[in-house]
């Protein structure tokens, strides 16, 4: 029970990160082709980049705990 908690628990952090990603890459994408502000664009893109990464390191985590999870309740 502890495992399915725990891989729920990352699931839905997982589902938060990739909509975040998704919201972010539109503001970066909107603020590219519409500002000329390039510290705008250059924060735009670090937070997008930092979400991605973070986004890939919940889908590992989300993906073993399931793993886990599976091997150990059936």
């Amino acid at each position: 029970m502890t495992w399915t908690l725990i891989w729920f628990v990352v699931n839905i952090f997982f589902v938060v990160s990739v909509v975040t990603y998704m919201f972010i890459h539109r503001s970066y994408t909107e603020a590219r082709r519409q500002s000329n502000d390039a510290a705008l664009v250059r924060r735009l893109n670090a937070m997008r980049m930092l979400v991605g990464i973070l986004s890939i390191v919940l889908f590992v985590a989300m993906s073993a705990s399931f793993m886990v999870n599976m091997r150990l309740n059936g």
